[in-house]
């Protein structure tokens, strides 16, 4: 029985939904630690506060107005860097580009982090000499800047270095003023799907030009590559083969996630060498007729376990001894040939090649062809990319959201939490049905903002009065 996309969608809700669960606990914690009052400072972040500085005794429309100015303003500075940033990679100047993102993931793993650092040193009473400190932090900020912009490094470890980016930059978020963080987060949520869906946007320009010249963008983003089920390896993809005379190439899903390319074999080759295989296995010596139907099938659908050349050929001596010592275990089958005089398991695999997935192990009765036509068109419909990748934007843009709920209470921290992971849930499915590019923000950002004020003025006021006068439970 073969599953639904909404197997497939476990994975990448799994993928995506621990590091941003591990970033927010984190910010949660730091805010917690370092500032439980929920103080703020307009200085944090000058950018934030450019136009206004947020005071305590400030009416609400001078706060509300000032907050909006200083939102716009954030958000126009953000489309010009970004439009700035298209316009380097469109002309090449890719290197410029990693130069002065790696000076920035320097400054935040030396500086930001070294700030938090030397705070939770003195809240914890840790003693330190100055030497040391400095070592052990320069050696930090230098491997991580390395790691994720100019050597190749292991996906764990680009990921471990991705979160701590996204927390030291979150917490610092946290301290700007509240008024301009609520509308921060809200104009943030607009900006991204203007930039995102909106033709002539800088992020959809920017996701354009990097598919068309097959190259990686530039920028933070967090790469979750799970592992695909085994039911998930027989889909067939076809890409062309620009510039070469042969035909199109037989592709596994699941290779296509875990590895940089997937290994593909030339479709004449690749059945020349099924065909051949399967007649004998067909016709054996003793009456021992076709011993496997998935072997060749899956063979054909993963491009018969071919090496760098694309060959078929090689694997057929282990092929043939694992089936021989399954015969011995097995009844003896009768296939049917069809009407072409080759057996039925060569013919659906050249069906197979030509657009049709072979059989699935077994004859279908007449008339069943229709469960499997509904299968394909539910594939059609749902279908993942090879790897879900996340901006580190949204990680900040999460853990800002939960870390101002950290200032108040935990129903409020928690409740913010499960409506960031079901947004996210939401966004997934919704990149299953459009497979392009989505904005990540306005569905997690949308309903936690909601349930922020639902239940910090609805839901503490009235559950926490009965819950301490043991009314509810």
């Amino acid at each position: 029985m073969r599953a639904s996309v909404l197997d497939d969608l476990g994975e990448e809700v799994t993928g995506i939904v621990s590091p941003v669960s591990i970033c927010m606990a984190l910010t949660v914690a730091l805010v917690r630690i370092l500032n439980p009052e929920g103080e703020s400072n307009s200085g944090a972040v000058f950018l934030a506060s450019a136009y206004y500085n947020e005071e305590e005794g400030d009416s609400t429309s001078k706060k509300l107005s000032g907050a909006l100015l200083n939102a716009l303003i954030f958000i126009a500075v953000v489309a010009v860097m970004t439009f700035v940033l298209v316009l380097l990679f469109k002309y090449g100047c890719v290197k410029l580009i990693y130069a002065y993102m790696g000076f920035a993931g320097f400054s935040i793993f030396f500086v930001l982090a070294g700030v938090i650092a030397l705070e939770l040193l003195q809240k914890w009473d840790v003693h330190t000499d100055f030497i040391s400190f400095t070592y052990i932090l320069f050696n930090f900020a230098m491997v991580g800047a390395v790691t994720l912009f100019f050597f190749p490094a292991p996906l764990i470890w680009k990921q471990i270095y991705l979160i701590i980016t996204g927390v030291v930059t979150a917490y610092v978020f946290t301290w700007i003023p509240e008024w301009t963080t609520w509308m921060l987060l809200v104009f943030m949520a607009i900006y991204d799907i203007v930039a995102v869906l909106v033709p002539g946007g800088p992020l959809k320009m920017l996701v354009e030009l990097a598919q068309e010249r097959e190259e990686t963008i530039p920028a933070l983003v967090y790469e979750a590559r799970p592992v695909r089920r085994d039911n998930t390896q027989g889909r067939l993809a076809a890409p062309a083969a620009a510039g070469e005379g042969q035909a199109a190439a037989v592709v596994a899903a699941a290779s296509a996630r875990t590895a940089a390319a997937a290994a593909a074999a030339p479709v004449p080759q690749t059945m020349a060498a099924a065909g051949q295989l399967q007649q004998e296995l067909t016709v054996r010596p003793g009456g021992a007729a076709g011993i496997g139907r998935t072997s060749v099938a899956s063979t054909v659908s993963a491009g018969g376990s071919s090496g760098p050349d694309g060959e078929a050929a090689s694997d057929t001596p282990l092929i043939r001894a694992q089936e021989v010592q399954q015969q011995q275990q097995q009844p003896v089958l009768v296939r049917p040939r069809s009407a072409a005089g080759q057996p039925a398991d060569a013919a659906e695999a050249e069906a197979g090649q030509r657009g049709a997935a072979p059989g699935s192990g077994q004859h279908q009765a007449p008339g069943g062809g229709g469960e499997g036509q509904e299968e394909e068109e539910e594939d059609g419909v749902f279908e993942l990319p090879e790897a879900i990748k996340l901006g580190l934007g949204d990680f900040i843009f999460y853990s800002v959201l939960v870390g101002r709920a950290a200032m108040y209470d935990y129903l409020t921290v928690f409740a913010c939490f499960l409506a960031i992971i079901a947004g996210l849930g939401c966004t997934l499915l919704w990149l299953a049905m459009a497979r392009k590019a989505l904005p990540a923000l306005p569905i997690s950002i949308a309903l936690a903002v909601t349930f922020y004020f639902v239940s910090r003025f609805v839901l503490e006021p009235v559950l926490l009065p009965q819950v301490l006068e043991l009314m509810y439970y």
